[in-house]
């Protein structure tokens, strides 16, 4: 690649991606095609063929009007030839728009994930700025190609806005999502993109219902028909604008009855007319559906039955997907089977009316999604998995011992300070060691005349505060909720 040269400026546009404006860079090699930097060079050597006498102009061709005025100037100190005194132009070879835009998406679309991959606020941020470029060349594809990649564009932006905290704009993002998935006409994208409004409908109803009304009035004045790849929901009550709190908590299972809606039609179950379009999402697409309706309904305290079935089709289906997918993606795809297996297993452990049988499933689930969890790298997940585990130990047909049960909560405190926050070393409520004695004495009378509680298993609230199960269970008995002691959550 030569340094600009001083009739960069003068260039319509990049031969690579098409972007004008600014400053562009001369290929030292025929001296006829203009780049935005290197790496746009490299792709349209690799996708377009540009390389040696191929990205000369054929005799006779075109020059470009805004590079008419001056010669260019040779690269690295070379003679320049007779041939190559004329004004740069062009290349001959026609570019196919359609394909450059889509692939040159899919390399920013990438960096993109790459960038959100270490699960941090940084990450997230830089993730956000790249995604913000892929959603500029996503608007020069036309079509349903293009309406396909925005919506790509802005469900992804909008997952990352949401764990940065900006609710508003994550609904917004989701809802442009929305519009944008109805035009592309692809199943598959309109079931992740429900999903993802679900999930930010679940999070922040308030700005969600708020940003819906104003995509629907979008929609309106555009003429856009209110259907979901064939589901005319909005006339099935499926989702509603909402009007009352009750309605607005409800609004996230609106979203995802629709993701599973479009599934179950799509395996042939209440089908609508049968068009060549009209086909099974993705295994991938699916999972997410299922799993966040079930995972809703859970939140809710609705049908458990049919929530547990959900999630035990969900976690099904990431099996699957893992067994078939490419080491690139396989990262990402035990993330969401291990968030998919913590679910399960705290809802299977909170539905004490399983019995054993469900106690073990739970226990096998939240076992499973700890060692995916230590395997990525999550942090937040392993967290919340070791809390349920430490709990586990003072429940009935449980297989965590006391053994266990501390070493869980011994890696929960190790995490909880690299997190930065706070460890209890004694039980608030009685003031006594959180840990065993010392010896292992047995926690008969004698060690509770010592002071130390007969039901000494260790309790882990959500907000990571610790105490004695018996002592937890004595001070709930006395109170009217179920809060925290101490920070009374």
């Amino acid at each position: 690649m030569s340094q600009p040269s001083p009739m960069a400026e003068a260039a319509t546009s990049c031969h690579a991606c098409g972007k004008g404006g600014g400053k562009l860079l001369l290929c030292g090699r025929c001296r006829d095609a203009w780049f935005c930097n290197r790496e746009c060079q490299v792709f349209a050597r690799n996708e377009l063929g540009h390389r040696g006498a191929q990205c000369r102009p054929a005799g006779g061709a075109q020059q470009s009007p805004s590079s008419s005025a001056a010669p260019s100037r040779p690269a690295d100190g070379a003679q320049q030839s007779p041939s190559s005194s004329a004004a740069p132009s062009h290349p001959s070879t026609p570019i196919d728009l359609a394909k450059l835009g889509q692939s040159y998406y899919s390399i920013l679309r990438d960096k993109a994930s790459a960038a959100c991959m270490p699960n941090t606020r940084i990450g997230r941020l830089a993730a956000v700025e790249k995604i913000k470029e892929a959603a500029a060349v996503a608007d020069f594809i036309s079509g349903k190609e293009g309406a396909c990649c925005c919506a790509d564009a802005d469900s992804f932006r909008s997952g990352c806005l949401l764990e940065l905290g900006d609710k508003a704009a994550a609904a917004h993002a989701a809802c442009s999502s929305l519009r944008a998935a109805r035009a592309s006409d692809d199943r598959t994208m309109l079931v992740t993109v429900l999903a993802q409004c679900g999930e930010v409908a679940s999070e922040a109803p308030d700005e969600m219902a708020c940003a819906e009304r104003e995509s629907r009035e979008q929609e309106r004045l555009g003429g856009s028909p209110p259907s979901y790849g064939g589901l005319d929901l909005s006339q099935e009550g499926r989702i509603s604008l909402p009007t009352t709190p009750a309605a607005l908590s409800r609004l996230g299972l609106a979203y995802n009855e629709a993701a599973v809606a479009i599934c179950d039609a799509a395996r042939g179950r209440d089908s609508p007319a049968a068009d060549g379009n009209w086909r099974v999402p993705a295994l991938f697409v699916e999972a997410r559906a299922r799993g966040g309706l079930g995972g809703c309904l859970f939140g809710l305290g609705e049908e458990p039955q049919r929530s547990l079935e959900l999630l035990r089709q969900a976690v099904v289906l990431w099996r699957q997907v893992l067994r078939t997918v490419v080491q690139v993606c396989r990262e990402e795809t035990e993330m969401q089977l291990a968030i998919q297996l913590f679910v399960l297993g705290a809802m299977l452990k909170a539905n004490g009316s399983n019995g054993s049988d469900g106690i073990a499933e739970a226990e096998a689930c939240l076992r499973e999604a700890l060692a995916l969890g230590e395997g990525v790298g999550s942090v937040g997940l392993m967290v919340k998995t070791l809390r349920i585990l430490v709990n586990l130990s003072g429940v009935a047909h449980a297989r965590v011992g006391p053994a266990e049960a501390e070493a869980f909560r011994s890696r929960l405190n190790q995490l909880l300070v690299q997190m930065g926050r706070s460890v209890d070393t004694s039980c608030s409520i009685c003031f006594e060691p959180l840990a065993p004695p010392a010896d292992g004495a047995a926690e008969d009378a004698a060690s509770v005349g010592a002071g130390y509680p007969l039901d000494s298993c260790v309790w882990v609230l959500d907000c990571d505060h610790q105490f004695h199960r018996g002592c937890l269970i004595t001070w709930w008995s006395t109170v009217s909720n179920q809060a925290c002691p101490l920070c009374k959550e």
